[in-house]
């Protein structure tokens, strides 16, 4: 990769990782207080209410931003034909969770779900409004005002949701947040960027950027569907506990694991669609980038199935230990969510929507098939069915690869396997010490932590890992610059 591209691509990826962190982070401690402030069935009410926001936001977006990304030149006719469409599809989906929210109420015999969801509808018109500029400094690389605008929008609903939870708002102080959250997102987004819409819409653009966004929207649907069919079947088929295990378990491990993917997804995606007309180039930034992410996910995510039992206890208390196994179980399978992240961008960059939108499909498929076989031998071998999905959707990425740009499974096994190994190795030896210290399970977390990752980066060192020396280059980088 080239110098100025590699420093974008390297600095982003720290950019993005301060931006994602600090708002993981924000909304995780604003949880944990209002978990203290509210009521469970103030969360589960607003939860409802999910699957319908994210259902619409999918048809807002369309795919366009990605076909934007992807796109080599958009012109300013592209991005004010997006932002118009984004506004009139958002007042469209408002206008029909307005009318569809009496029914939704019905349908769960619950009145006060009518007013919360028409009021947090809002948040679908607000959002459509900042769609193009997140886009554009997407595009630019620009992750440091990215982060700056994630940061501060959390911030700012965290201040207003806990005085009003305070004050017996209940499920109010959730929507309050969100609205807030997003207003301010708009204005630093407006702030930062340059670009204003103007009286210019294009059906030929439209219809240009759909030729790929179309097969993004019902890429994302498809993933929409297949991620919430999970608590649906169990809340179904097992009991209410289990569903509440599962709850937990999953938003815990999706801190690490999603945070980790939108940053490879935001900072890679726009590389390598930079990069799409030099097969050389593309192949060695992504054989980096493997090399880079894997090196940091294996080790935390097999660092969190050491201390998962002491970890959960400590956050959410001992009544809520039954989950820890649920935890253990999602990170096998987050282990490799990010590698398949890394790999479905290869294809989007190359702007090959039909053959991702194809493949999608199918991985979705055998995932629901799997968990309907793994439901039958009970909770764990749904969940077992969940973990099995990402290894299988990370072959088929790679054989799809392996015909784009001579990257196969061997390859990327050769390339992430050393240190695979040096993770599973390390932590083999730190779970065993676990078990012979007489301390206290918080006290023997913490030492299992401070001994796994001094242990890790020792190796490292010793066997002369070219990844350690990549970050360590961009440390040498940041340390300089100031």
């Amino acid at each position: 990769m080239g110098d100025n591209l590699k420093d974008k691509t390297v600095f982003g990826m720290m950019w993005g990782a301060v931006g994602k962190v600090g708002t993981l982070a924000i909304n995780f401690l604003t949880n944990l207080v209002l978990a203290r402030l509210l009521m469970p069935e103030d969360f589960g009410t607003i939860a409802m209410l999910a699957i319908f926001l994210a259902v619409s936001n999918i048809f807002i977006q369309g795919g366009l931003g990605a076909a934007l990304i992807q796109k080599k030149n958009p012109d300013h006719i592209d991005y004010s034909t997006v932002f118009y469409w984004n506004l009139v599809v958002a007042v469209i989906f408002y206008l029909i969770l307005y009318v569809s929210a009496p029914f939704i109420a019905d349908y769960y015999a619950l009145p006060l779900v009518k007013p919360l969801l028409r009021v947090q509808s809002l948040v679908l018109i607000i959002q459509s409004f900042s769609i193009v500029q997140y886009t554009q400094l997407q595009k630019q690389m620009n992750f440091k005002a990215l982060a700056i605008r994630n940061m501060a929008a959390a911030l700012a609903g965290t201040l207003i949701a806990i005085p009003l939870a305070l004050r017996g708002f209940g499920p109010w102080s959730l929507v309050a947040s969100a609205i807030l959250a997003s207003i301010v997102n708009v204005l630093l987004l407006w702030k930062m960027s340059t670009w204003r819409p103007t009286w210019e819409f294009s059906f030929e653009s439209l219809k240009s950027l759909f030729s790929f966004g179309g097969l993004m929207l019902l890429s994302s649907l498809a993933e929409t569907i297949y991620t919430n069919l999970q608590g649906l079947i169990i809340g179904k088929r097992f009991s209410a506990s289990d569903l509440g295990y599962f709850s937990q378990a999953k938003k815990l491990e999706e801190i690490p694991v999603t945070g980790l993917s939108s940053i490879v997804n935001d900072v890679t995606f726009p590389a390598f669609a930079s990069l799409q007309d030099d097969s050389e180039r593309l192949l060695a930034g992504v054989r980096k980038s493997t090399k880079a992410l894997t090196f940091l996910n294996f080790p935390m995510m097999i660092l969190l199935m050491i201390v998962a039992q002491p970890l959960i206890c400590l956050l959410y208390g001992s009544k809520w230990e039954a989950s820890s196994p649920y935890f253990q179980i999602l990170c096998i399978s987050g282990l490799i969510y990010a590698v398949n992240t890394l790999n479905t961008n290869v294809i989007k960059s190359l702007g090959k929507g039909k053959i991702y939108f194809v493949i999608q499909i199918v991985k979705r498929l055998i995932g629901i098939g799997l968990i309907l076989f793994g439901m039958r031998f009970g909770i764990f071998g749904l969940l077992w069915a969940v973990a099995s999905v990402s290894y299988i959707s990370f072959i088929i990425n790679a054989l799809v690869n392996k015909k784009l740009i001579n990257y196969g499974v061997f390859r990327q096994l050769g390339d992430f396997g050393p240190v695979l190994i040096l993770a599973l190795v390390v932590g083999a030896l730190t779970y065993a010490l676990g078990l012979t210290l007489p301390c206290h399970i918080y006290l023997t977390m913490l030492i299992q932590i401070i001994l796994y990752l001094g242990l890790y980066i020792l190796l490292a060192k010793l066997l002369k890992m070219e990844e350690l020396n990549t970050y360590l280059g961009i440390f040498a980088k940041v340390i300089h610059r100031k």
